[in-house]
């Protein structure tokens, strides 16, 4: 464990290298854009702006420069307008939700009893609006929620049981991984390697951008393939590469915030310059891509003798891969992480820190 404060002076001024990142990813699909983008634009600045219409104090409108809609139709690129409408409000409700306690600015950043009752709550609210057994609607709800009980209203008409839960499971997921996060954050502890991938999992969101796949695609993907003993392995590569991809280009954003928890930090000793961490980073990112590509191919060798299920595994895999892609090319083009402008021709950056 090391401090942040020390990590972060160490870091200040140096030049992180990152080599054009697309590179690896050659052998997938190509990105693409929902054809219903500029209607999600509208919607996303519609829901932002009644977040901060009924509560001023979050100063939530920041967050209508950061293209947010962008992120959820590179994420879901062929979802029918309808369900990327649902779509889209998940993926406002989680980065207004994860601001709010995961940044200085964040009205219970520093505030860990407050924002342990609120992670609390949501989850209450989650299951609720998932529609899962047993549930009613239950107590006022805050005016980020509201827009997580938006989604799962509309979200639950459509989805089975069986995929709701699982969405359920990966937020309670996410959401336990905020708090443990939260609180090494205050401590101003940063983990090793390990301990942070372990919690990172949790921290990045994917498993629940990945469970929302399925009604993305808008057809019938049977449980026994979701149920696969091949799916958490497909899962744990695009976290671990969503991970990567979000922590390098994200990194001076958050040591400007004064956050170390970050996998460059967990990689870097008094030994080691910022270079050769990039470079051991790039191996695992490459042997993360290996691994997905091999377990894919098994994933979907299991249908060769059935068409339509074949089709619907291979549906399934690019549309994980495209939560890796996705996260990727919106960290280069929102005005969230300001890379555009240091972009440079062969793709790759230079970013002082």
């Amino acid at each position: 464990m090391s401090s942040q404060a020390a990590i972060i002076a160490t870091l200040k001024g140096q030049t992180l290298r990152i080599p054009n990142l697309t590179a690896f990813f050659q052998a997938w699909p190509p990105q693409t854009l929902n054809e219903h983008y500029q209607d999600s634009v509208t919607l996303t600045t519609n829901t932002i702006l009644k977040i901060a219409a009924i509560a001023p104090h979050l100063q939530i409108e920041r967050r209508l420069r950061d293209d947010i809609a962008l992120l959820a139709c590179l994420w879901y690129t062929n979802a029918p307008k309808l369900r990327l409408e649902a779509l889209v409000l998940y993926v406002v409700w989680v980065v207004c939700w994860d601001d709010t306690v995961d940044t200085v600015e964040g009205d219970l950043a520093a505030d860990f009893d407050r924002a342990e009752q609120w992670r609390d709550r949501t989850l209450a609210i989650a299951k609720a609006a998932l529609n899962l057994p047993g549930t009613a609607p239950d107590g006022e709800v805050d005016a980020i929620n509201a827009v997580l009980v938006d989604f799962g209203r509309r979200y639950a008409e459509e989805a089975p049981l069986h995929e709701r839960q699982r969405m359920y499971d990966e937020l309670a997921i996410y959401i336990g991984a905020c708090s443990t996060e939260q609180k090494m954050r205050l401590s101003e502890t940063v983990p090793g390697f390990d301990e942070y991938m372990a919690l990172r999992e949790g921290t990045i969101g994917v498993g629940t951008f990945l469970a929302l796949v399925p009604y993305a695609m808008n057809r019938d993907v049977p449980p026994a393939m979701l149920n696969s003993p091949l799916v958490p392995i497909l899962q744990k590569q695009i976290s671990v590469l969503a991970s990567f991809v979000n922590d390098l280009l994200s990194l001076k954003k958050e040591l400007h915030s004064g956050c170390a928890i970050n996998v460059v930090c967990t990689l870097l000793t008094p030994d080691t310059t910022l270079d050769e961490v990039m470079a051991e980073l790039l191996q695992k990112f490459r042997d993360a891509v290996r691994q997905f590509d091999e377990a894919a191919g098994e994933f979907i060798g299991q249908y060769v003798h059935d068409d339509n299920l074949q089709s619907v595994a291979q549906e399934l895999v690019n549309g994980y891969r495209r939560i890796v892609t996705g996260v990727l090319e919106f960290s280069l083009k929102s005005p969230r992480y300001k890379l555009a402008q240091l972009l440079r021709e062969d793709g790759s950056l230079e970013i002082v820190l």
